[in-house]
C-alpha cells in the first residue's frame, strides 16, 4: 500500500470517527426531533383523511378505521423509550468503543484485505439487503442463546419482529425484555400492543392484565387507557369504555397529539350506541371540553399520503386529460419505487389508495394484499383490502374473500357498519337468513331514524325468507 493512499485512508477514518461520535453525543436531541416529527406528521394525516372524506374520495367508515390506525401509533409515542433507559451506558465508554472500531477494522484489513478484488455488479447482489436482516437477526438469535440476560438485545429482536410483521415472536421476544427489565411499564405496555398485534386486534385478556401494568409509566399511560377501554368495548361495554375514553380526554393536555384521533374514536362509538356525544360527561359529572379549546397542529411538510391532492392542486388549471396523466404518472412511480422496495406497507397501502381514487379497483386490490401480508393485524387495512375486492368484483354481493376479511373485522369492532351490512348479506346469499338477520337488526339498531340506509336495511330484513326445516 502506497503512503499517499495510506494518508488517504487514515484521513477517511478520522472523519468517519467524527460523523460517528457526533450523532452519539446529540442522540437524545435527535430522538425527540424525530418523536416531534412524527407526531406532526400523523397530524397532518388525520386532516388528509377529512380533507379526503369532504372530496368523496373516502368513506366516513374507511376514515374511522384509518383514523383509529393513526391514534395508535400517535398513543405508542412516548418522549423517551424504557430500553434506552435501561441500558444506556456512560457517553465515556460508548466513545472509547467507537475509536477502537477503526483501529480493529486497520488491524484486521491488514491481515485479511484484498483491494486488488474487483467490485461485484449491482445487478448481482439482488436480494442481499434482505439476507443481510436475515443474516443480522440470525447472528441476534445467535447470541441470545448465548446471552439470555441482554435486555437491550431482546428489545432489538422485538422491535424487529415488530416491524416485519412477525408479531407472535415479538410478543415472545418482549415477554423476556419484560422480564428481564423487572416488569419496566413502558416495556410491558409495549409487550401488551404486540399482544394485541398478534391477536389480529383483539385485546385479550392477557394483554389487558399486562397494560394495566403499564398504566404506572405516565408517558405512555394514554396508550395503556386506550386500549383497556377497547378491551370493554369489545367485551359489549360500549358506555363504559366511552366514559374511559372521555375520562382520558378530560385528563389529557389542551395541546395533547391523540386529542384529535381519541374525540374521533369518541363520536363514532357513540354514533354506533345511539348516543349523542355532546351528552357525555366525565364521571365527576363535569362537561366535556370544547374541541375548539385545542390549540391547532403546527403545519408540516405534505406526508407522503397526500401526494394525489398536492397533484390535483398543482394542475388546477389544466386540462382533465393532463391532470389525469400527471396523476397516473404520480401513481407509477410509487409502484416502481415498491417493486424495488417490497416490504413498505405504508406504501403498499398508499398505492391501493391511490388506485381507488383512479378508480382501478383490481390494481387496488393486489396492492392491498401486499400491504395486509405485510401487517396481518391491521383492522382499517382488512376493511380497505375487503372494500377493493368488493369494487373489482361489481357486485351487491361480496366475494368470500371479502367477507372473510370483514369477519376479522366484525371479531374485533362488532359494531362496525360496513361489516355488518356486507356479511350480512353473504349470509344471505349462502342461505343462512337468521345470521343475515341477526347482523342486519344489529346494523338496523345503529343507523338514524329516516335515514335511506335504515330504509334500506328494512327492506332488505322484511325479505329474508325463513330458514328451510332441518
Amino acid at each position: 500500500m502506497s503512503m499517499g493512499l495510506a494518508l488517504a485512508l487514515l484521513a477517511m477514518t478520522t472523519l468517519a470517527v467524527a460523523l460517528l461520535l457526533v450523532p452519539l453525543i446529540l442522540r437524545r436531541r435527535a430522538a425527540a426531533s424525530r418523536d416531534a416529527y412524527n407526531l406532526a406528521v400523523y397530524r397532518d394525516q388525520l386532516a388528509e383523511i377529512e380533507r379526503d372524506v369532504g372530496r368523496g374520495v373516502l368513506d366516513p367508515a374507511d376514515a374511522e378505521a384509518a383514523k383509529g390506525e393513526i391514534a395508535r401509533r400517535i398513543l405508542a409515542l412516548a418522549p423517551a423509550r424504557a430500553a434506552e433507559a435501561a441500558s444506556r451506558a456512560p457517553l465515556a465508554v460508548a466513545t472509547i468503543a467507537v475509536m477502537l472500531l477503526p483501529i480493529a477494522a486497520w488491524t484486521l484489513y491488514w491481515d485479511l484485505g484484498s483491494p486488488g478484488t474487483p467490485d461485484e455488479p449491482h445487478a448481482a447482489r439482488g436480494d442481499a439487503a434482505h439476507l443481510d436482516v436475515a443474516a443480522a437477526v440470525k447472528q441476534l438469535d445467535a447470541h441470545l442463546a448465548s446471552h439470555p440476560d441482554d435486555l437491550k438485545g431482546w428489545l432489538l429482536l422485538a422491535r424487529t419482529d415488530l416491524d416485519v410483521g412477525r408479531y407472535d415472536k415479538a410478543v415472545e421476544a418482549y415477554r423476556r425484555a419484560a422480564d428481564l427489565s423487572g416488569q419496566n411499564p413502558e416495556i410491558v405496555g409495549d409487550w401488551a400492543e404486540a399482544q394485541v398485534l398478534a391477536a389480529g386486534g383483539t385485546v385479550t385478556p392477557a394483554a389487558q392484565q399486562a397494560f394495566t401494568t403499564a398504566l404506572a409509566d405516565s408517558d405512555s399511560a394514554p396508550r395503556s387507557r386506550y386500549y383497556l377501554a377497547l378491551a370493554d368495548l369489545q367485551a359489549g361495554d360500549t358506555k363504559k369504555a366511552l366514559q374511559e375514553w372521555v375520562d382520558l380526554e378530560a385528563g389529557s393536555p389542551a395541546d395533547a397529539a391523540w386529542l384529535p384521533m381519541l374525540r374521533e374514536r369518541i363520536a363514532g362509538t357513540a354514533k354506533s350506541a345511539g348516543i349523542d356525544p355532546a351528552t357525555l360527561k366525565t364521571s365527576s359529572g363535569a362537561p366535556r371540553r370544547a374541541a375548539s379549546d385545542q390549540p391547532a397542529p403546527p403545519a408540516v411538510g405534505m406526508p407522503p399520503g397526500a401526494a394525489v391532492e398536492e397533484v390535483e392542486k398543482a394542475t388546477a388549471n389544466a386540462s382533465p386529460s393532463q391532470r389525469q396523466a400527471m396523476i397516473e404518472g404520480m401513481v407509477a412511480k410509487l409502484a416502481a419505487r415498491l417493486e424495488k422496495e417490497p416490504d413498505d406497507v405504508a406504501g403498499w397501502t398508499q398505492l391501493g389508495r391511490s388506485y381507488m381514487v383512479l378508480n382501478q379497483p383490481e390494481k387496488a386490490q393486489d396492492a392491498y394484499a401486499r400491504a395486509a401480508k405485510l401487517k396481518p393485524g391491521d383492522i382499517a387495512l382488512k376493511e380497505q383490502y375487503a372494500d377493493a375486492i368488493i369494487a373489482a368484483a361489481g357486485s351487491d354481493d361480496p366475494p368470500e374473500a371479502a367477507a372473510a376479511l370483514l369477519r376479522e373485522v366484525l371479531a374485533v369492532e362488532p359494531q362496525n357498519e360496513e361489516a355488518l351490512w356486507y356479511v350480512g348479506l353473504a349470509e344471505a346469499a349462502a342461505g343462512r337468513p337468521d345470521a343475515a338477520r341477526d347482523l342486519w337488526t344489529r346494523l338496523l339498531d345503529q343507523l338514524p331514524q329516516d335515514s335511506a340506509d335504515r330504509r334500506e336495511v328494512a327492506e332488505r330484513l322484511a325479505g329474508l325468507k325463513p330458514a328451510p326445516p332441518k
